[in-house]
């Protein structure tokens, strides 16, 4: 139904249809976790913005199809890796989780998360954002957060923006505000500067809530002075970009 829903571009129908069945309590455990799955990617085209179309629900199972074979030959690789006697790194490592968690198979993503540990590979920033993205994204944000708080205790790396902001995002989307708005808070306070779109989600949804629209005060004043600065920083490093790009051609057609 979802396919000729899709390919009929009756893209509000197949909306409701997901969220129909994904309020059902019986059913093919499997077909409920990918209508999950397929409500997390609608939540995040509307939350950016994106308008979806036929495309995107027609050509996902194709591109999910590439990247299960090429996921299929890593791991075969993997494993000859490691009857030879080779000792994977941490990049390793971090190509097979991420692979997991952006397949839903975070199962064997964890699996692998222990092993690396057992094997004395310390796992880094990337290994734990992969955990923290999948998490936020199915709506288990408690994962999420634990993930980052680890990462932080076992200091196995410093926490980015890159970190923080999908949590933010999945909190505002659960509706717990004041706690989207801490974890900003504690971005900031850390030294990193968040997105004007993540600062907007957080003082809307402080306002649907009524909590205020603003982020109080001097707080509010460190953001806005640290974005007009990146702006500027950008608006420096584009023209540098744009002359290297006029060389580089020049040079290429002499």
């Amino acid at each position: 139904m979802a396919v000729v829903l899709a390919r009929g571009s009756k893209l509000d129908e197949l909306w409701q249809f997901l969220k129909e069945m994904a309020q059902r309590e019986h059913g093919n455990c499997i077909g409920l976790v990918s209508v999950h799955q397929a409500l997390a990617l609608f939540y995040r085209m509307r939350q950016y913005h994106i308008k979806p179309d036929v495309y995107t629900y027609g050509l996902q199972t194709g591109c999910r199809k590439a990247i299960l074979r090429r996921i299929w030959e890593a791991n075969r690789l993997f494993r000859i890796m490691l009857l030879k006697g080779f000792v994977p790194d941490v990049v390793t490592y971090n190509w097979l989780i991420n692979g997991r968690c952006k397949t839903s198979r975070i199962e064997r993503g964890l699996e692998l998360f222990e092993d690396m540990n057992k094997r004395g590979c310390v796992p880094n920033r990337v290994t734990y954002n992969s955990f923290i993205r999948y998490f936020s994204v199915v709506n288990e944000i408690d994962k999420a957060v634990e993930m980052l708080r680890k990462m932080q205790n076992m200091n196995h790396g410093l926490a980015t923006r890159s970190s923080y902001t999908p949590i933010i995002h999945a909190l505002c989307e659960a509706g717990r505000v004041l706690e989207a708005r801490g974890f900003l808070v504690e971005l900031v306070d850390g030294g990193l500067i968040p997105r004007e779109y993540t600062c907007r989600l957080v003082c809307d949804a402080l306002k649907s809530k009524r909590e205020g629209s603003s982020l109080c005060g001097e707080f509010d004043k460190r953001i806005k002075d640290g974005i007009e600065d990146r702006y500027r920083e950008v608006k420096n490093v584009k023209p540098i970009m744009a002359c290297k790009m006029i060389c580089t051609r020049g040079v290429k057609n002499l």
